[in-house]
């Protein structure tokens, strides 16, 4: 089934001048398109063409768009064979796929040729596909590049939430978008044709250089337009696509890619991963794949056969669509892709609405992108006649949300009835649809904004669900409380790796010192081998110190082997008193322990070049709880807090000159005084100025924005973060 051969001579020694040929067509992609006119969109022969697994919509020629459709189908039925683990069951994934001139009328920058969308609306994906070579044999850009972001969404849509580093999870990609078909085989890792990723493997002295240090411990890309930005970003992807050619060159290599994103997801850091899973430095890694890339770059090949991978036949269904039908597609998916307040986008969901004035799907599309301040009222009209249509059940279960959450956050009384309804109305589209994703996504938003809302069982299925749509860590920790309220000790622990694991920027330290209290309680459960001294338990962790009964009772210390480590008191087998925990991350408390978690009075210090630097005062579940000061590269803030969060009135002293600012802190967000005639609920930056995202009104007024500041003005939402 597999077959691996020399994919193309040995790598050369490329000159300088290469490179600047590679950055100067770079450059020639970075301008926007030209953005056209809603017409220009809509006034096509546009067609569908459906296949078992996607429904693909365009105006570009039948043949192009069938052979876009069987790559993806193969490309699918190949990585859920080779990966072991299927794609999550649903319906076809609807592509919108279109001609240059039609693409450019969203606006989007011309290097983009395909985006795959996965979030709480379900998913869907735009193409540019007139350039989409119609050969199997052959591969380019265009081609490639809708491969990449499709591989992108099967990782993401799957059983198992995995956590990806960004290099893995961009390198994967770049691989396995390579696919060819010659000689009765899948092929991957040939160069794709025009990519030009192998010129930015060379330095500016002509020597191959990976620099996995960089590579695996860079978080986020830049993607702006400034020289030195297009060149990390494009080092980045050539790294990523052939430090991952390398690790597919072997089983043994293999291997250890698969052990490294193990360790990855039980909340290692990437530099503990690494060495754990290769055994290796980075420079030892560096000088193995530069000798791999040089001399014998390999690429995979499996038969497909009926006895290898045996690809489906695609069977596919064409149809052409009216403009009623056109604008129907179009204004479900065009807009999620499009900017906010996108002219062509506002158009085809204003006329669609039109077109459809009583469709329950054209009112929940309209409300759900901000249609009109009638929207709400249409809902509730629209449910009276269709009571069990699961999408303007769960649209209205998240307005409600909404409202429940932006009332709680700015002080307003009586949020918790628009809560209940939200839960209420998510259940009724749950009931009538079991797989929508909206109403799972509301429901685990319910849950966590109020766990004690529900039956336990109930909050853990909403928010489980609600990780697949909305992996962020705030998500992952409120499913873990609520595995411990259920006494599910072990899914709590899983559910904190991956809080830990989806964290890749470290904004929330926290998690990693909750993760190892209940990794310490955990071990302290299991059963345990006498050692000298002490016991090891089967994760490898060890405890030293005094024994009654057969479990740690007085002054020990429980370690495990990537450094981290528990010293203090312990009382019938778990920490109880004084003591100190220490995180693999960095992260420290010392201080009172109860019943084996942080819990009491204690000190919690952070590492050095992170945001937060110290917090003294109340703990319980190793977060910051009751009266506290926690200070940060922003300032000192006195205040009490509740699960982690400032809630109160309290006094905040920024770190650079201003005045310290005094009020109320209601869930983290701090009630500004009306400035400009707007109440802002939200941050404070080291100035002592309006900052981040929270909630806006007008004095008096009950209607409540989300909005965002920064430097003391307001911006667009959409800006980036500080």
């Amino acid at each position: 089934m597999l077959y691996c051969k020399p994919s193309f001579p040995p790598f050369p020694l490329m000159k300088t001048a290469f490179l600047s040929r590679a950055l100067s067509l770079l450059f020639l992609s970075m301008p926007l398109a030209h953005a056209g006119d809603v017409s220009d969109l809509v006034e096509q022969k546009w067609i569908e063409i459906d296949s078992p697994n996607f429904r693909v919509v365009t105006e570009q020629p039948e043949d192009v768009a069938r052979r876009m459709i069987v790559d993806l189908e193969n490309l699918r039925h190949i990585s859920n064979r080779v990966r072991g683990a299927e794609s999550l069951p649903g319906p076809p994934l609807t592509i919108v796929a279109m001609g240059r001139s039609s693409f450019a009328t969203l606006g989007l920058p011309r290097e983009i040729a395909g985006v795959f969308q996965l979030s709480r609306y379900g998913y869907a994906a735009i193409a540019r596909i007139e350039d989409y070579v119609t050969s199997a044999a052959a591969s380019d850009v265009s081609r490639a590049t809708i491969l990449h972001e499709y591989h992108h969404f099967l990782l993401r849509y799957s059983p198992d939430t995995t956590a990806y580093p960004k290099w893995y999870n961009e390198g994967m990609s770049e691989y396995w978008s390579s696919l060819v078909i010659q000689d009765g085989r899948a092929w991957f890792g040939h160069p794709v044709a025009g990519s030009g990723r192998e010129h930015w493997l060379v330095d500016m002295s002509g020597r191959i250089n990976l620099d996995t240090k960089w590579l695996f411990n860079t978080t986020r890309l830049t993607y702006d337009n400034t020289r030195s930005g297009a060149m990390d970003t494009a080092r980045f992807y050539a790294r990523a696509n052939y430090a991952i050619h390398y690790f597919n060159s072997s089983p043994e290599l293999r291997k250890q890619l698969a052990h490294y994103l193990r360790l990855y997801n039980m909340g290692l850091s990437t530099d503990q991963a690494v060495r754990f899973a290769f055994k290796k430095s980075y420079a030892e890694l560096d000088v193995d794949m530069r000798r791999y890339v040089d001399r014998r770059l390999m690429a995979r090949g499996f038969s497909i056969g009926k006895d290898g991978l045996a690809l489906p036949q695609v069977e596919v269904k064409v149809a052409k669509l009216d403009l009623a039908a056109t604008y129907a597609v179009l204004a479900d998916v065009v807009p999620r892709f499009a900017k906010r307040d996108s002219k062509v986008a506002k158009e085809l969901i204003e006329t669609n609405l039109k077109l459809h004035p009583d469709d329950p799907t054209a009112n929940s599309i309209a409300v759900q992108r901000g249609g009109g301040a009638d929207g709400w009222t249409r809902l509730g009209a629209l449910l009276k006649r269709y009571p069990k249509d699961a999408g303007l059940l769960a649209t209205r279960a998240e307005g409600a949300y909404m409202a429940a959450l932006a009332m709680r956050d700015t002080g307003t009384p009586g949020w918790e009835a628009p809560l209940k309804e939200a839960r209420d109305l998510a259940r009724r589209a749950i009931t009538a649809d079991p797989s929508n994703p909206l109403a799972y996504y509301t429901l685990g938003h319910v849950y966590r904004l109020a766990p004690d809302i529900g039956p336990v069982q109930e909050g853990i299925a909403g928010l489980d669900s609600l990780v697949v749509y909305e992996p962020s860590p705030g998500s992952f920790r409120a499913l873990a409380h609520l595995y411990l309220r259920n006494k599910q000790l072990l899914e709590a622990v899983k559910s904190m790796r991956s809080a830990v694991a989806f964290d890749a920027a470290g904004k929330n330290p926290l998690d990693a010192l909750l993760m190892e209290n209940l990794e310490i309680v955990a071990d302290m459960g299991a059963t345990a081998t006498p050692v000298a001294g002490g016991l090891r338990y089967t994760t490898d962790a060890v405890y030293e110190g005094a024994l009654v009964g057969g479990k740690p009772d007085g002054k020990g210390k429980w370690s495990r082997p990537n450094g981290s480590y528990y010293e203090g008191d312990f009382v019938h087998g778990l920490p109880s008193g004084h003591g100190k925990l220490v995180s693999e991350r960095g992260v420290a408390y010392e201080g009172e322990f109860a019943a084996g978690m942080a819990r009491g009075i204690g000190r919690i210090s952070f590492p050095a070049g992170g945001k937060m630097v110290s917090y003294d005062g109340g703990v319980e579940d190793a977060v910051p709880s009751g009266p506290g000061i926690l200070v940060t590269q922003d300032g000192r803030l006195d205040v009490t807090f509740v699960e982690g969060e400032a809630h109160g009135d309290g006094v905040f002293v920024p770190a650079r000159g201003a005045v310290p600012v005094r009020g109320t802190w209601r869930y983290g967000a701090y009630q500004w005084p009306a400035a400009d005639k707007v109440v802002f609920a939200g941050g404070i930056d080291g100035e002592g100025r309006r900052r981040g995202v929270g909630w806006c009104h007008a004095a008096g007024s009950l209607q409540i924005d989300m909005c965002r500041y920064k430097e003391d003005r307001r911006v667009a939402i959409e800006t980036a973060d500080d």
